[in-house]
């Protein structure tokens, strides 16, 4: 794990949300416990959430200068499917029998898409950055995390600009007021970005 004064860098941060993701899911598929089901669908929820928000607001808007903006506009097209997806798991009762099926659905757009990312995008990623812009990047990355909303809005702007940041704010103070009043659980994950950044 990297502290505070040494460098980190982006695809890591990323692929480990890629990797909690897969965790995660896999957990959920080994559960037999409907309360135990539910909080890990919460925590799944809240993940790919954070992470393609996360994504949008940060690194994606970095691309362009190191020539892969046509890959940023795709990227934040699958987020917008994506985001639908996990709205749907979101918007489900994990008591019902469809769950499963949405879950899984949508964890099948996220874990493709991060594929993609991981044997297309990062190999670029790590060759055309510095280690200090590959730093900086993975620094604002984990910066937008903590700002971003922890539940799904595929209504919200989604240009990783200002309004994007706006509406992420906003969103970012319902959603702790959501959870906190529905009372959702949330299990431990298995990887964990620096705590210092």
């Amino acid at each position: 794990m990297a502290t505070p004064s040494s460098p980190l860098d982006v695809t890591r941060e990323i692929k480990l949300d890629h990797d909690n993701v897969r965790d995660l899911f896999e957990r959920y598929k080994a559960a037999t416990d409907l309360h135990d089901k539910a909080s890990i669908a919460n925590t799944l929820v809240r993940e790919m959430a954070v992470h393609g928000d996360a994504e949008e607001v940060s690194v994606y808007n970095d691309y362009a200068s190191f020539g892969l903006g046509d890959t940023a506009a795709h990227n934040k097209e699958e987020h917008a499917e994506i985001k639908r997806l996990v709205y749907d798991a979101d918007a489900t009762r994990t008591s019902k029998p469809e769950f499963d099926a949405v879950l899984q659905k949508a964890v099948t757009a996220f874990l493709t898409h991060a594929k993609e990312e991981e044997d297309e995008q990062h190999p670029l990623i790590r060759q055309k950055l510095s280690a200090e812009q590959n730093d900086s990047m993975a620094r604002a990355f984990l910066k937008a995390r903590n700002r971003v909303p922890t539940r799904p809005h595929p209504w919200a702007p989604q240009t990783g600009g200002i309004a994007q940041k706006a509406a992420g704010l906003q969103g970012a103070f319902h959603d702790k007021v959501v959870e906190t009043v529905e009372g959702r659980q949330f299990v431990d994950l298995k990887f964990q970005h620096p705590s210092e950044f």
